[in-house]
């Protein structure tokens, strides 16, 4: 192949890659634009503040679903983010690379792909039809069964790229596995184990078909776990269903929030992990 060729195929990919990164650019900042521009309007303090009105009754807010989102993401979190921590430890620093790795890797493969109605269906099926009620211990647990598999992929990916002569240097302090894995290879991998953990809230913040089998929704306010709890993502789903303009302005307000919640905790995950492993 000559010179000449060469240059005009790397020319070519050069082009082809920039307007594909140019159109998947255009589509998210004009879906931003949309979110902003409808909902931003509704966002008042009322919305935080109160509960929902009756139908066709104008005004009121979605107390009750932010506060049940915030439970129900916030248990998710502690359920699934320690499970998929644990499990790619021990695929990257116990397992090896037998039989039995590939094995749950491939089957983590496979859950990540797979359609989180399902994830919903088989929790009503082990938790919410045995008890007869919907609840918001179900939807949490639903969140968290699709959290780990992204969590526990990312955690094994970045472990494995930390190198292995840093794990000879520790031992050869005489440093144990645990205090190696923990102070050696999880500082290495750090910024990229954060990452999968943000990925995989950002991913369960917006999901509504494993709640709308799980823990339901709610009309009015409530904090207890046992039984059906509003959602952000549920209510915007009735909502922008509903037939009442003032419902549409509020499921906008709440997509944004959504958003803006993500945009918040990615910030603030990346400010506290320069300042605290000084990593970029």
């Amino acid at each position: 192949m000559s010179e000449r060729t060469r240059k005009i195929e790397s020319a070519l990919a050069l082009v082809l890659s920039t307007l594909a990164a140019l159109v998947g650019l255009f589509w998210l900042v004009f879906i931003l634009g949309d979110v902003i521009m409808k909902g931003a309007s509704a966002i008042t303090p009322s919305l935080f503040l109160h509960n929902p009105t009756p139908e066709g009754v104008e005004g009121g807010g979605l107390k009750n679903a932010f506060v049940g989102q915030g439970l129900i993401t916030l248990f998710a979190t502690l359920f699934g983010v320690p499970i998929g921590l644990l499990g790619g430890t021990f695929l990257a620093e116990y397992a090896g690379h037998g039989k039995v790795t590939r094995m749950i890797s491939a089957l983590s493969d496979i859950m990540i792909s797979v359609p989180t109605m399902v994830v919903g269906t088989f929790i009503y099926a082990v938790m919410v039809k045995p008890l007869g009620h919907f609840s918001g211990w179900a939807g949490s647990v639903a969140l968290a069964v699709v959290m780990v598999p992204v969590v526990l992929r990312t955690t094994e990916n970045m472990l494995r790229l930390v190198p292995w002569t840093l794990r000879e240097a520790a031992f050869a302090l005489g440093a144990p596995k645990y205090k190696v894995i923990t102070q050696v290879v999880y500082r290495g991998a750090i910024t990229g184990i954060f990452t999968g953990v943000l990925l995989s809230i950002a991913r369960v913040a917006g999901e509504t078909a494993p709640l709308l089998f799980t823990s339901f929704s709610n009309n009015f306010f409530s904090t207890d776990m046992k039984g059906p709890v509003a959602s952000l993502t549920v209510t915007i789903f009735q909502y922008a269903m509903g037939p009442y303009d003032d419902w549409h302005q509020q499921a906008w307000a709440a997509a944004l929030v959504i958003t803006l919640f993500i945009l918040a905790i990615t910030i603030v995950g990346r400010i506290f992990i320069k300042l605290r492993y000084g990593n970029k």
